[in-house]
């Protein structure tokens, strides 16, 4: 980043010049932007980034600016970090790929030189998208998708969140099945007689449709995400053969988890989407008089990504209701 800050400084001097000027990094108001008060951060609902949204904001002032206000420049080359930078940092041309596992048509290589390669997975015909992937693997999940760029990816989705209330359960008494499978312990999962690996320690739903998900994904089902392209029908088919390894308490509390997490929000899926409509027209009023709020237009985006969070949790009930579950002896 300070490095960024000294390439801006030089200003036309600057080898990187037309570089930044091409940079539209700062036309993008991302959560870390967002007024910390704002009515945006209310219209999350405390559904996870809450809380997490300023994380890169604070470090920075903290650990680089010792606690002092940031400048415009700060602001500037921080966001085009967050916003563009790959694992090795800015890398012109790149950084202009869009994110979409579902369509990504290449994958990366860094050499020790700290190069990097794109290389296609597949024929791309002139004027088709070239995609990348922000979210590879599994190791980020949609949460983080929108929390780091803004915006609500399209499918799959890999949602992720906690349940306070279960892992209390876990902590109060020993022998509560959620402890003894280890569901708030990922680690805990290997010595299951199943090998049945988690993708992480969170609660997770990987949703591939508006009518297609993976509860409680393993690491191997999820690492397609970013690497490669899976036609629908394998999908299905991995799907099936995960449920029918996941034992029927897990998918219960997951369900039970799910559907508590909904009924403690304030608005209901039905709820939001007349209000996102409504929303929606207002600002487009707004734009036409050129008075639009900043602060209404980042509320907009907080509302479709509850929404799509919710819709996410809806499922979760339906596929644990519909889908074949190994039995097992303990509830949850």
């Amino acid at each position: 980043i300070g490095e960024i800050i000294s390439e801006l400084e030089a200003g036309i001097e600057s080898k990187w010049h037309t570089y930044f000027e091409f940079d539209d990094s700062s036309g993008h108001n991302i959560p870390s932007q967002w007024d910390r008060s704002g009515r945006a951060m209310d219209e999350l609902q405390g559904l996870p980034p809450s809380g997490e949204t300023h994380r890169h904001i604070n470090w920075y002032q903290d650990a680089c600016k010792e606690g002092k206000e940031m400048s415009d420049l700060d602001w500037k080359a921080l966001i085009m970090f967050l916003t563009r930078a790959a694992d090795i940092g800015l890398v012109p041309m790149y950084d202009l790929m869009n994110h979409h596992n579902g369509r990504i048509n290449t994958r990366l290589e860094v050499d020790g030189e700290r190069a990097l390669s794109v290389i296609a997975l597949t024929d791309i015909p002139a004027g088709e998208p070239i995609f990348n992937t922000y979210a590879r693997g599994g190791t980020e999940s949609s949460v983080d998708v929108f929390n780091g760029y803004g915006f609500v990816e399209d499918y799959p989705q890999l949602w992720e969140w906690n349940d306070e209330e279960l892992m209390q359960l876990s902590r109060t008494n020993q022998n509560h099945a959620y402890g003894r499978y280890g569901m708030g312990n990922a680690h805990a999962y290997r010595e299951d007689d199943l090998q049945f690996v988690p993708n992480t320690e969170h609660h997770e739903v990987l949703m591939i449709s508006p009518t297609l998900a993976a509860l409680l994904p393993t690491k191997a089902l999820v690492y397609t995400l970013g690497n490669a392209r899976r036609p629908m029908a394998d999908w299905e088919k991995l799907i099936a053969a995960h449920h029918s390894n996941l034992r029927i308490s897990h998918a219960n509390a997951l369900a039970d988890s799910a559907e508590r997490t909904l009924a403690g929000l304030p608005t209901t899926i039905e709820e939001d989407e007349l209000i996102i409509r409504e929303e929606k027209s207002r600002l487009k009023k707004a734009a036409n008089l050129s008075t639009v709020d900043v602060d209404d237009a980042d509320a907009i985006r907080a509302i479709e990504y509850r929404l799509a969070f919710k819709k996410a949790l809806r499922l979760i009930s339906a596929v644990a209701e519909r889908e074949t579950f190994l039995n097992d002896s303990d509830e949850l």
